[in-house]
């Protein structure tokens, strides 16, 4: 009888050798039998556990095809540290939500989130809230080490987190994640307008004659860059403007920096709502346009605004007209079938979640970590960076419009 593992050959010389020395001196070595079974033994059980072990791996290749197919990037065992020293109080304290995103759902989903600053020393990848840089970091940067200058303020305000980008010399940045996609590695806008997938329809008509008030802004801010409540006041001469916050009617309602309930005067009472930033800074629009954008009424812009967005959804900009006085006329004579147009237009876009673009910016910088040589880099002036587009009005240079 032919032993099933016969067919192997090294098993076959094996069982050979014992049965043959069995014949020739059993009489003499009855150990030596033993030890033959004790090899076979052996033998057998290295050989089963070998064909699991490639059954295995056989396994693993499938479910690696399986991620191919959903377009994910296989990147073998090694595992980036992304660690973020200083998030700023935008996303720690009013958008936490953000923080609990990962890189799971990412094309390159080798790579981890860390806030613990005991992390910082032997992370691949370090991010800064630049404009809040220390005097001294509390970590030696090893040799190699990423470092991310990121940003959700203009650069005019760059310097009010002090003045570390001429005095400290050892922070020298790869790469920078802001919200001016001309002029940055990685782009994380304070939002995004998409379009729905199937039309809106309501009563618009109806939703238009609801409204009693034409201008809303909120704000604490009263002396800013751009002279925001300058403007507001002159505006006020030629069509109602309410004010809420420090730089107008007390408002105690809901959390300073959260849109929650209390934004639904929104949807009530006003036509317009006043997104008038601090700065006037190009492609500087922050959450005053991008988290105000989906309740009924129409966005008025005064800053840098990309006029290749209006063609797609409707909103007013101050630019668009020659003075305060011909926007408050405008606003004023505007009538219920035209204002009832403006929303119908709007209502085909949304703004989606933060974490959205939050999430993409993520997954941009696990995919740059994968890919280092294609995008090596090192801004050894971020003063320099920031400035050498002028993207920002300074207060002196604002006009009127």
């Amino acid at each position: 009888m032919v032993h099933p593992l016969a067919r192997d050959k090294d098993f076959s010389l094996l069982y050979d050798f014992c049965i043959d020395s069995f014949n020739k001196y059993s009489g003499l070595v009855m150990i030596s039998m033993l030890t033959c079974v004790l090899l076979l033994v052996v033998y057998n059980s290295v050989t089963i556990f070998g064909t699991s072990a490639a059954l295995r791996d056989s396994q693993t290749i499938q479910s690696f095809g399986d991620i191919n197919v959903q377009s994910k990037i296989v990147t073998g065992k090694r595992t980036f540290r992304i660690h973020w020293y200083n998030p700023p109080r935008y996303i720690k304290d009013h958008r936490k939500y953000a923080m609990s995103c990962g890189f799971e759902t990412c094309r390159y989903s080798n790579c981890k989130m860390s806030y613990d600053r005991t992390d910082a020393n032997r992370s691949h990848a370090v991010i800064f809230d630049g404009r809040f840089m220390p005097p001294n970091l509390n970590f030696t940067r090893p040799d190699g080490q990423i470092w991310i200058f990121a940003a959700h303020e203009a650069p005019i305000h760059y310097y009010k987190g002090g003045d570390w980008w001429y005095k400290n010399k050892q922070y020298t940045f790869n790469w920078t994640m802001t919200y001016n996609k001309d002029n940055t590695d990685i782009f994380l806008p304070y939002g995004e307008i998409l379009k729905h997938k199937n039309e809106i329809k309501r009563n618009f008509k109806s939703l238009a004659l609801s409204k009693n008030k034409t201008l809303l802004i909120i704000t604490s801010r009263c002396q800013t860059d751009s002279k925001r409540m300058e403007y507001v006041e002159e505006l006020k001469k030629y069509v109602d403007v309410d004010v809420l916050g420090r730089c107008g009617k007390k408002w105690n309602c809901g959390i300073p920096h959260i849109h929650d309930d209390c934004f639904q005067i929104l949807n009530t009472s006003y036509k317009f709502y006043l997104a008038f930033e601090n700065s006037i800074c190009h492609q500087y629009f922050t959450e005053k346009f991008y988290e105000n954008f989906n309740y009924d009424l129409i966005m008025l812009v005064r800053g840098g605004y990309k006029e290749e967005a209006k063609t797609l959804f409707p909103y007013i900009a101050t630019a668009d007209f020659k003075s305060i006085e011909d926007l408050g006329t405008y606003l004023k004579n505007l009538s219920v079938d035209e204002y009832a147009e403006l929303l119908k237009r709007k209502s085909q876009f949304y703004s989606p979640s933060y974490s959205k673009v939050y999430q993409r910016a993520l997954c941009d910088i696990c995919e740059r970590m994968n890919n280092q040589n294609k995008y090596s880099k090192t801004i050894e002036n971020i003063k320099e960076w920031a400035f050498r587009s002028q993207p920002c009005l300074q207060r002196e240079n604002v006009t009127d419009v």
